[in-house]
């Protein structure tokens, strides 16, 4: 088996397309750190084992930076003597629905899940495998030297290195698995089947229960109907007559209020007529009166009045007046008292001012002081009135009462005037008092009067009011109607029978009560009846029961039946896995002489025997201790590089143990980091002759001694990606 031709775009540091010619025997790819080599070795595990439509990380970061479409590889390759191409295409969104997946073989061109299902059946080597064996990274070797080639025999073992009994185990397994997923769906199916059969026990039991209740609710149904049906018809003869009570009772009201507006019509007509009479025997002669005689009577009996009261404050102020001009008179005598005395005084004032001069002052001050009080003492002298304004007083007297005794005459009130002549006042005071008893005569008589007339408009306007209301003739035709149909409905309630049984009002409020009761009931037995029914059309249909059990217990016995399959099926994946276990553990004998075959060529014949314990522990003999020592890190008497050389013979003797018929091609990723020049030349020299058997490919950071070691290439970065040599 070999690499023939590798093709990348987009995949890593290979942006642009790139492609890789290996030949059958030794490849060499050399360059520094970061140029590309690791990427070549990723990309053929890639090609091999990663399916494109995967989501993983690992797969997304190994895209180009900023490349457009993502990574493609094409691998082509000669497996057991057959041409094999593989495509791959890894997009950069959605690879579930836009990865490819080709495979050409035989001239037959396979996408998708066939061309993965293909290639693993031609294959067949798992990557665990690959990568235990004929892979070899520098930082794996590391990594063995921690954990013994027992560790390594307990990956492989779990890895499933035989790859026919991998297959084998793998079918078992899957088998198993299989035959457990039907088990529990079978199971998760008993379970739903179980809960179906309770939920149709349960569905029937409900069943019959809700026929049992719908049975029972109809025969009470029916029951109540016919008792409905004769209550209801009683209630209804007895609501009729009820209704011809109320009408009878309607029509009496109505011929009452009827009645009642007749009376009220007679009673106003007569008392209309009575107040028409009334006022043409007691008021007859008022009739030609004036409307305005009551206010000119009252105007006139109020300028009277103010007259009589001006004349008497005229004869007030004439009465002060004189009081006035007799008090002027009293101070001018007063005057001329003051002013002899203070001339007396100051005559005296002379004759004494020589005997006394103390009493000669006082008597001058004071004789000063009364002719000075005579001087300036002055009063308001009173202006008498002129006897006129009285005269005119009297006249407007005269000519008001004069008005009074004309408009009272009219009334037909007579009244005698006094004499112009003679005591006036001793007659005005009398005739004032007949003037008094005259109005006030009159302005009862006028509002009588008033009344009268005012009683009868509104006896008028109330006529008028009913007269508009109805039509007192067509008023007394329907009372006539009226009569009759009271008759009529008092001879139907007389004759009914439900009147002659004599049932009461409240026997009748009882039976409508009792009724609304079982109608309620009724209504409820029917909402009652309709939910059954409801419940019986909603109920879910299931299957019959002998059918469900039948089905149940099928599943049972066929659950059992695989049961006993995946029973068998795990005893014989434990036998064959304890048959892989045998195999592994006779893998000492067979691995020793590949080691010690490849030892000397790594160490320059310094080590060349080697021991494997029961646990494959790597013991190995020391000839300057002379001794076999154990090969671990720990002991001082092992160097780095040492241990690498020691640890690369493993592998290399692993891979011929483990290869049977297919001989993998090796991909070594700077194995030879800690080797000195003359092993490293030596390492290469053994390659060489290995490649003769199989397929080497080598990648290094450290230069090529001088030789021929297959065919070199130069990796410069993915800028200038390579230079064939």
């Amino acid at each position: 088996m070999r690499f023939l031709r590798l093709v990348l775009e987009g995949y890593g540091c290979f942006r642009e397309r790139t492609a890789f010619e290996f030949d059958a025997g030794l490849n060499c790819f050399v360059g520094a750190n970061e140029s590309g080599k690791s990427t070549v070795l990723a990309a053929l595990l890639d090609a091999l084992y990663t399916t494109p439509t995967t989501s993983a990380q690992a797969a997304r970061e190994r895209i180009s930076w900023g490349h457009p479409h993502g990574w493609q590889l094409e691998l082509e390759l000669e497996l057991r003597g057959e041409r094999i191409r593989l495509l791959k295409f890894h997009p950069t969104d959605d690879p579930r629905r836009r990865a490819t997946f080709l495979l050409e073989h035989h001239g037959e061109q396979l996408s998708g899940e066939a061309a993965r299902t293909r290639w693993e059946q031609l294959w067949r080597v798992p990557q665990e495998v690959y990568l235990a064996t004929a892979c070899v990274r520098q930082r794996e070797i590391a990594h063995i030297a921690h954990r013994t080639l027992k560790s390594l025999q307990q990956q492989l073992r779990e890895s499933a290195v035989n790859a026919d009994l991998n297959r084998i185990l793998s079918a078992l397994q899957q088998e198993r698995r299989r035959l457990r997923a039907q088990v529990e769906n079978l199971q998760r199916g008993l379970q739903e089947q179980a809960r179906q059969l309770h939920a149709a026990r349960e569905v029937a039991q409900k069943r019959h229960e809700l026929r049992q209740r719908l049975h029972t609710v109809e025969t009470e149904i029916a029951t109540l109907d016919a008792q409905l049906a004769h209550e209801t018809q009683l209630l209804e003869r007895w609501h009729a007559v009820y209704a011809q009570q109320e009408r009878l009772e309607q029509l009496r009201r109505q011929a009452d209020a009827n009645q009642r507006h007749l009376d009220q019509l007679e009673q106003l007509e007569r008392r209309a007529r009575e107040l028409e009479t009334e006022l043409e025997t007691q008021f007859g002669d008022w009739a030609s009166l004036p409307s305005d005689l009551k206010t000119r009577v009252d105007a006139a009996y109020m300028r009277y009045q103010d007259a009589l009261r001006r004349l008497h404050a005229l004869a007030q102020h004439r009465s002060q007046q004189e009081q006035a001009a007799q008090a002027a008179l009293g101070r001018g005598k007063a005057r001329v008292g003051y002013a002899v005395l203070g001339a007396a005084l100051c005559g005296a004032s002379l004759s004494l001012w020589g005997l006394a001069p103390i009493l000669g002052a006082v008597a001058l001050v004071l004789g000063v002081l009364a002719l000075l009080i005579a001087l300036f003492w002055r009063g308001r002298t009173p202006s008498l009135e002129t006897p006129a304004d009285a005269t005119t007083a009297q006249q407007e007297i005269d000519a008001y009462r004069q008005e009074l005794v004309q408009l009272l005459q009219q009334a037909g009130y007579t009244l005698n005037l006094p004499p112009r002549n003679g005591a006036i006042r001793d007659h005005a005071t009398q005739f004032t008092l007949q003037l008094q008893q005259a109005i006030q005569q009159f302005s009862e008589q006028w509002n009588a009067l008033q009344q009268r007339r005012a009683e009868i408009e509104r006896v008028r306007h109330r006529l008028d009011a009913l007269h508009s209301l109805q039509d007192p003739k067509a008023l007394r035709e329907q009372q006539r109607e009226l009569a009759i149909e009271i008759v009529g409905l008092q001879e139907q309630l007389r004759r009914d029978p439900l009147t002659r049984e004599g049932f009461s009002t409240e026997a009748m409020v009882r039976l409508e009560h009792a009724v609304a009761q079982r109608q309620q009931h009724l209504e409820a037995l029917q909402a009652e009846r309709l939910r059954c029914e409801g419940a019986l059309q909603t109920l879910p249909h299931t299957e019959p029961l002998d059918a469900l059990e039948q089905e149940h217990a099928y599943v049972q016995q066929r659950v059992q039946q695989l049961q006993y399959r995946v029973r068998l099926l795990e005893a014989t994946e434990q036998l064959l896995t304890e048959a892989n276990a045998r195999y592994l553990s006779d893998l000492s004998p067979r691995l020793k002489p590949r080691i010690e075959h490849y030892l000397p060529a790594l160490t320059l014949e310094r080590y060349t025997q080697a021991q494997l314990d029961e646990n494959l522990n790597l013991w190995v003999y020391h000839p300057e201790c002379g001794e076999t020592l154990p090969v671990e890190e720990e002991r001082a008497a092992w160097s780095a590089g040492v241990l690498d050389q020691l640890f690369f013979a493993c592998r290399l003797g692993l891979s011929d143990a483990l290869a049977d018929d297919l001989r993998l091609p090796l991909l070594l990723d700077d194995p030879f980091v800690y080797f000195d020049l003359a092993r490293y030349r030596a390492a290469l020299e053994l390659l060489t002759r290995i490649a003769t058997e199989t397929q080497v490919i080598l990648f290094t950071c450290r230069p090529l001694p001088e030789g021929s070691w297959g065919r070199v290439w130069m990796l410069h970065g993915c800028s200038h990606p390579l230079s064939p040599s």
